[in-house]
């Protein structure tokens, strides 16, 4: 393989890849089959290149060339590396064919490429992976253990909900938080737009969708200090997530003294899974400290049964007791029973 050849093929066929093809570093790598990269420099094996023709080893480097130029190592961050690897794969390898190259007989194509994006194409391929067999084997065992009686102990310790003493409370009324809810997340439920990598390339020049994309996420801080029953915790999450765009992903977290780590939701059996934790004593501090920022929604279940934090919060906080609370910044949506005809009403302060 003559590196410096294709490099020169490479510019002279897109004059705009030059500078890139200048910057980025090119390094043998014996043990690879028989190109990749890592977002800075592109690896190749020499020795599997020999099996190529000149054409298919051009249109190999052309191919990291494009992936670098994606950015598809660092949007592939957090995924699983075989699956977004096929993926950008199959959505580079489209753009290269409909831009003339012949494509070796062993490249990866998908028919769906030519109307998703990389990561669209990848939740395709998650989707279409069965489910490990230890999944399984721990959904049995879970199926087994919830028709089991779980001791109480007389010393909860933080952290563990096995050993959580109960404290029974009053439904408070979810199908009114909710219709509250909806009221209040109304204005971030709609679609917004972007300019997205497209599927095409012309010339050297990349081309660009604008695409719509749903902004509806929401970040759930579910309080468990009070040992409030689990299928009233799931009803509420279940209830939030309905509210919003049916693709939005929903953070779920618990926290009592001690935030137990966010929790992705995407459907119902994510709900049937979720691990609730907690009990003992209640840190509103911690519990605004654990949002991260980026979600359209941020909302705290609670009963409201501690000081509250001295950070200002933009978030919602459903209260579902007599418990009056004045956080700094946010909402507070209330829920008190009605005396008169045992239903539910709400009140909204603006804080």
């Amino acid at each position: 393989m003559d590196l410096n050849e294709i490099r020169r093929d490479l510019a002279d066929r897109y004059p705009q890849w030059a500078p890139l093809l200048e910057t980025v570093g090119f390094r043998e790598a014996p043990t690879l089959e028989p190109a990749d990269n890592d977002g800075r420099t592109i690896y190749y094996n020499s020795r599997r290149m020999k099996y190529y023709t000149p054409a298919a080893q051009t249109f190999l480097i052309a191919q990291q060339v494009l992936h670098v130029q994606l950015a598809h190592d660092q949007r592939g961050a957090g995924k699983d590396k075989a699956l977004w690897r096929k993926a950008t794969d199959a959505v580079v390898n489209l753009m290269l064919r409909q831009d003339g190259f012949l494509l070796p007989e062993d490249s990866y194509q998908r028919r769906e490429a030519a109307d998703a994006s990389a990561e669209e194409l990848y939740e395709l391929l998650l989707s279409e992976q069965p489910p490990p067999q230890e999944d399984q084997d721990r959904e049995e065992r879970e199926t087994e253990e919830s028709d089991e009686i779980r001791p109480v102990s007389d010393d909860p310790k933080p952290g563990d909900s096995s050993q959580s003493r109960a404290r029974e409370i009053d439904d408070p009324g979810l199908a009114a938080a909710v219709a509250g809810l909806a009221e209040m997340l109304e204005p971030t439920m709609d679609l917004d737009f972007d300019w997205f990598p497209g599927d095409t390339i012309r010339h050297g020049v990349l081309g660009y969708r604008f695409r719509p994309y749903p902004v509806a996420r929401a970040e759930i801080l579910l309080d468990t200090s009070a040992s409030v029953a689990e299928e009233l915790l799931r009803a509420f999450v279940r209830g939030v997530k309905a509210l919003l765009q049916e693709d939005a992903v929903v953070r779920v977290g618990c926290f009592d003294t001690r935030f137990y780590g966010w929790q992705d939701i995407h459907t119902e059996e994510d709900i049937d899974k979720l691990e609730l934790r907690g009990s003992g004593g209640t840190d509103f501090n911690v519990a605004v400290s654990a949002f991260t920022g980026d979600a359209e929604n941020q909302i705290i279940f609670t009963d409201g049964y501690a000081e509250m934090p001295q950070q200002r919060c933009d978030a919602v906080w459903v209260v579902y007791s007599s418990s009056p609370i004045d956080p700094k910044g946010g909402r507070v949506l209330y829920v008190k029973p009605k005396e008169e005809k045992e239903k539910y009403e709400i009140e909204f302060l603006i804080t």
